[in-house]
This record gives C-alpha cells, structure tokens and sequence, in this order.
C-alpha cells in the first residue's frame, strides 16, 4: 500500500473503491484499521481513501508537538499523493477535529462534511466527566496491556447496554485496535493537539453541505457538543444517535451508512 512523505514524515494511506473521491479521518490514538465496519459500504459507492494518522499505524511516530492543523496538512498531503483534487471529507472524534480545520483551510478542496462525535473546542467546549477525563491521560501509561487499558476504556466509549448485549462487537473493536497499538507518547501528543483545538469561532465560515452525527448518550465528547457544530453552522444535518455512546459507528452501523449515502448522494 502507498506511503508519502509529507511534512516531514512518512503517511500510510489506502485508496478503496470508485467514484467520487472520500477522505476517511479516523479519531485519538486509532488507526486506519478502525474503519472497518464503514469501508466495505462507503467503498462501493465511493473512492474511499483512509490513512493512518501521524503517531498511529504504520505512519510515522515523530516524539515532537503535534497539533490539529498540522494533522490536516497531513491530510492535504495524503489527497496530493493520491493525485485527488478535492475530496468529501469524513472525521470522528479527533478526526472531526482535523475536518473542521481542513475544511476552513482548504474550502476548495472540500466537496462536503461530515462530523462524527467531535467538537468546536474552545470555551464553549462542554467537558466529559472527571472520572472520563481522568481515563483518557492514564491511556497514555505503559502500566497496562493495551488489551487492558481498552477494556477499561469501554465503559466510556460505548453505551453500558450496548456493552451488555453486544461484547463480542466491542471485543471484534478491540482486536483491531491492538493489532498495531498506539505509542504511550504519540497518543499523549495525539491529545494534546485535541485540548488545543479550537474553531468555535470560525466555523460559521464553513459554507459546503455539512451532516453532523453525534450519539446522545456519548460521555467522551459530550452530545451538547454536537448540538453546538450543527448550530452554528448553517444549514448543517444532524443526525441524533439515540442511546449510542461515542463509538457509533459499531453501534448504529447500519443506520449511520445509509444516512450517509444518503447525504453524499445528495451532494
């Protein structure tokens, strides 16, 4: 699979499928094997390109400052490699972050938006829990297994009935996220650039089609958060996961893909 450098690292990138062309933006401490559940149904529609973020997968690992915007040159750059103009863009969690920054910076690159369980940041940021946020700094220590630790994060990714009914799908998450685990500092790098981020102010100046996609019962990025993006910029979507927790894209698969297909058919 293709690697360019860029920004003075190495991006691992896949290019999927035909048509119109997708930019997949995964979240915090993940890598591009995560999207798992969603490209087999976007790829069929679409030429779907997903990448490792820097400090993730088989990207490179630099031990320097990363931040929001530098992540969204990175995904400039994987859009140049891929010889692709501009792009429909698609981030969750810290990849809705890296969106946001992407679309203001590069407007004529962007086809559309779609913002999966993210946030403006800033002072309008509606915080998790501080059981949560005490959670996401001790991911970055090498006391547990990273088994270990994503078992112990589940309880604040996935909704507490979906966990209950459905283990073997969180188990199935799990599995692919330890195949190549996150680094302890890339992943405290990775947040850092998260409690940076902030474009409350400016994302009233996003102008292209815009689906916003949050789970009402999401403790990691609270669901006011959502509520806020579709808000404050005009004429966004938003689409109300009831029950779901931050991942759902495992959670409402199935609901999420078509109501995707849906918004990008449109536009």
């Amino acid at each position: 699979m293709p690697i360019t450098n860029a920004n003075g690292i190495d991006l691992y990138f896949e290019i999927h499928g035909e048509g119109e062309p997708l930019l997949l933006i995964m979240g915090l401490g993940l890598n591009s094997k995560s999207w798992y559940r969603t490209l087999p149904v976007l790829s069929k529609h679409f030429q779907v390109i997903i990448f490792d973020n820097r400090g993730t997968g088989s990207s490179g690992k630099p031990n320097t400052p990363y931040s929001i915007e530098l992540m969204a040159d990175d995904s400039k750059a994987v859009l140049d490699a891929a010889g692709i103009d501009s792009a429909h863009i698609y981030g969750i969690s810290m990849g809705g972050m890296i969106a946001q920054r992407f679309a203001l910076k590069y407007p004529e690159r962007t086809r559309s938006l779609i913002l999966g369980c993210t946030t403006s940041g800033g002072i309008n940021h509606v915080q998790p829990s501080m059981d949560v946020s005490m959670m996401l700094l001790s991911r970055g220590s090498t006391i547990a297994t990273p088994e270990e630790m994503a078992w112990a994060t589940a309880p604040i990714l996935y909704s507490q009935d979906f966990i209950e009914k459905h283990r073997d799908m969180v188990a199935e998450d799990i599995q692919k996220r330890i195949e190549i685990p996150v680094k302890p500092f890339a992943y405290m790098l990775q947040l850092q650039a998260c409690l940076a981020h902030d474009t409350y102010s400016e994302i009233d100046q996003i102008k292209v089609p815009v689906l916003v996609i949050h789970g009402n019962a999401d403790r990691l990025v609270p669901y006011e958060n959502g509520l806020t993006l579709a808000e404050k910029i005009q004429n966004a979507e938003l689409l109300t996961i009831n029950g779901a927790g931050h991942i759902y894209v495992t959670e409402a698969n199935d609901l999420v893909n078509e109501r995707i297909l849906d918004f990008l058919n449109k536009h």
